[in-house]
């Protein structure tokens, strides 16, 4: 699978390089290494920029590089569940990285209703209120337009079941869409299953329409 992500290639690679080393957020970092399990293209680009890291740290005489958050360690961990080979493939696109944070798959996430059609699941960090990185799953019916709105900082979604487009580009399982505060935008959910996304954000988001301005102290978004 090729993992599409919308930005530029220094800053994916530049991701790619402070999650090797450790110095990503936790948010972040638990992003990438779900990222890594979905898509071979990531998990190797991570091996080689591992294995850079591993050159430098030889040649500089052995300095220590920063303590790996638990995003990557969790990700080479068994699934904790039990029983799952005997789960409905749906339940399986959950990563290990993000099941050993639930505790089980994505069919038992106990979802949060905001508006219709659309659901959260907060992991880390204050969704409503507090500045600085935080992490949720965010489930919309196939379908439905999301409201035009910008962003304060960065906003990294990544797609763990169906799809949505923005523009000319559509973004499916495995893609990860990076946006900054000098974007707005207006996902459409395409038709067929939900999109479940693990969603990043680094601050509430600016909302465009009225309505979605008045709803939003509410809905945490």
């Amino acid at each position: 699978m090729t993992a599409k992500v919308k930005t530029s290639v220094r800053c994916v690679d530049e991701s790619l390089t402070e999650y090797a080393i450790g110095a990503l957020s936790p948010a972040k970092h638990i992003i990438i290494a779900c990222q890594s399990e979905i898509s071979d293209e990531v998990a190797e680009r991570i091996a080689f920029q591992e294995d850079l890291a591993a050159t430098l740290m030889v040649d500089v005489g052995g300095t220590p590089l920063s303590p790996l958050f638990m995003g990557e360690v969790l990700a080479k961990l068994p699934p904790r569940c039990a029983n799952d080979k005997f789960e409905e493939p749906y339940d399986s696109m959950a990563p290990n990285a993000l099941r050993h944070i639930l505790g089980h798959g994505l069919r038992d996430i106990p979802w949060k209703s905001l508006i219709p059609g659309v659901a959260v699941h907060d992991l880390l960090g204050n969704r409503k209120y507090k500045e600085g990185d935080r992490l949720y799953l965010l489930r919309a019916k196939g379908g439905m337009q999301m409201p035009e709105h910008g962003h304060k900082g960065e906003e990294w979604t990544l797609i763990l079941t169906g799809s949505y487009t923005v523009g000319d580009d559509t973004y499916m399982r495995g893609d990860l869409h990076i946006e900054d505060d000098t974007t707005e935008h207006s996902p459409y959910i395409n038709e067929g299953e939900d999109c479940i996304c693990l969603v990043m954000t680094q601050a509430p988001l600016k909302m465009k329409p009225f309505m979605a301005k008045l709803v939003q102290p509410i809905v945490g978004i």
